[in-house]
């Protein structure tokens, strides 16, 4: 009998260490800041810069869309450590109004709320011209007929 209280004893210390420990829940990583060119030229390369932290101390992984290339396609850039700033190049190739939306995730799964930065790439007066001039000399025939529609 007094074997068995013994041994039921032994159990009981052997167990409370289990039942006492702690579980820690997994903190999703900070909403990413995303810093950039808000306007620019279709076709010119941009950096990006995109930072995060974990509460955790995990690594960070960015969820990038750049709203363009697929509408709603998110791309995996990391690991980077956490705090660590992300710098990310894209070029836009056509002219237009694109939203760049960005979240964060740490290994275990945990994810942050979506960032935002609007982007503009307008048409720019110099490629306006640019065509033009290059459309004239394709075409010099038609000079005299455009001067002479503009009364030149």
């Amino acid at each position: 009998m007094k074997k068995n209280i013994v041994i039921i004893c032994i159990g009981m210390l052997l167990t409370i260490p289990l039942l006492s420990a702690t579980v820690l829940a997994n903190e999703p990583p900070s909403i990413p800041e995303i810093d950039g060119e808000t306007s620019g030229t279709a076709g010119v390369e941009y950096e990006y810069t995109f930072v995060s932290t974990d509460p955790d101390g995990d690594d960070i992984f960015y969820m990038v869309s750049w709203g363009c290339c697929g509408s709603g396609d998110f791309h995996t850039y990391g690991p980077y450590e956490s705090g660590e700033e992300a710098i990310i190049s894209h070029s836009y190739h056509e002219e237009g109004e694109y939203t760049i939306q960005a979240y964060a995730k740490d290994p275990d799964g945990a994810e942050s709320d979506i960032a935002t930065l609007e982007v503009t790439m307008p048409v720019r007066y110099n490629m306006i011209r640019s065509m033009f001039l290059n459309f004239l000399d394709q075409h010099p025939r038609m000079f005299p007929i455009l001067r002479n529609f503009l009364g030149l």
